[in-house]
């Protein structure tokens, strides 16, 4: 028991002369250790230079009415006995968003109709970059020229070029709703912001046309199956019926037909970004990080040569 204050005092004075020899061997090779530091960490900041601003567009989105069964009332159980659904379950616009997204197929015919394709790939498609500093020269510097054009690619090399740059493009939209009040916001992100506004209009105005071509082509044919089942019938009941259901669906069909957007209204219409409101890059933090990281992997170095020096004298010796 006597001598565990003993043992104690032992160790932490071993303690401190590994402290102390960690200092040593640090304080030996400070400048290299600072010369590496700060060489990373200009070259890090160089690297941010070459990158263009980001810049974020987004149209904030209503949707309009509610689902068509809730509508129908009494109408929408009798739809069901026949077998049609008039609107129960049915998808809300972001979701829709998602899987046009999320569909390669279909986001190939948005980018060839809209001819983004070819605006995402063209040799001027930076015309509208802004940088940091106001100095493009790094960016130019580093830049690399595509090999062939359009015109020259085989078709193999399109469809492929097409798929990269779906995967490029895919990352940047951002498609939510909020739960409690039910809106949606639809927004891209580019270093282009006078694109980033127009995608974002492109892609509401085509998703919503889908949507809408959709439910019509589902709603005509759910009149014409009414309309059959109504010549058929000889119960004035169900003739009735028939007939309300036929008309609520006619009343959707002008509705949907009178709209912008199908089933949503704009409540802020994307804008193109302000020179200085830039998403990223998030260049001092890079900076910061890069100087933090460099340090520790420099400590790490220093201690790793100075034990392998160490081990070679041991063999030597």
């Amino acid at each position: 028991m006597e001598q565990m204050p003993h043992n104690t005092q032992a160790v932490i004075k071993e303690d401190e002369i590994d402290l102390r020899e960690l200092a040593r061997t640090i304080g030996k090779h400070k400048k290299k250790l600072i010369a590496f530091t700060l060489v990373v960490t200009l070259l890090s900041a160089l690297w941010t230079l070459t990158k263009p601003n980001i810049y974020h567009s987004q149209a904030v989105l209503v949707p309009q009415g509610g689902s068509a069964s809730s509508s129908m009332g009494d109408l929408g159980a009798l739809a069901g006995l026949a077998g049609v659904d008039v609107g129960k379950g049915s998808m809300t616009p972001d979701g829709a968003y998602q899987l046009y997204l999320n569909d390669y197929s279909w986001m190939r015919t948005f980018l060839m109709q809209t001819k983004l394709f070819e605006r995402l790939n063209a040799a001027d498609k930076d015309k509208n970059y802004r940088f940091a500093l106001g100095n493009d020269a790094l960016y130019h510097l580093f830049k690399r020229s595509p090999k062939k054009t359009l015109n020259e690619m085989t078709p193999k090399e399109k469809d492929d070029l097409f798929f990269k740059t779906y995967q490029r493009i895919k990352p940047q939209f951002i498609i939510s709703a909020d739960k409690k009040t039910s809106v949606i916001t639809l927004g891209y992100s580019d270093p282009d912001p006078v694109l980033a506004k127009e995608i974002v209009m492109l892609f509401l105005t085509k998703a919503s046309n889908s949507l809408r071509a959709n439910e019509l082509s589902d709603m005509e044919k759910k009149i014409t199956y009414y309309d059959q089942e109504l010549q058929k019938t000889s119960d004035l009941a169900l003739k009735t019926q028939l007939s309300g259901l036929m008309s609520t669906l006619i009343q959707k069909k002008v509705l949907a037909q009178a709209s912008d957007y199908y089933n949503v209204k704009i409540m802020t219409a994307p804008s193109v970004a302000y020179e200085k409101d830039k998403e990223g890059p998030k260049r001092g933090l890079i900076v910061v990080v890069s100087f933090v990281t460099s340090l520790i992997l420099g400590i790490f170095g220093i201690f790793l040569l100075e034990f392998i020096r160490k081990d070679k004298e041991e063999v030597l010796a």
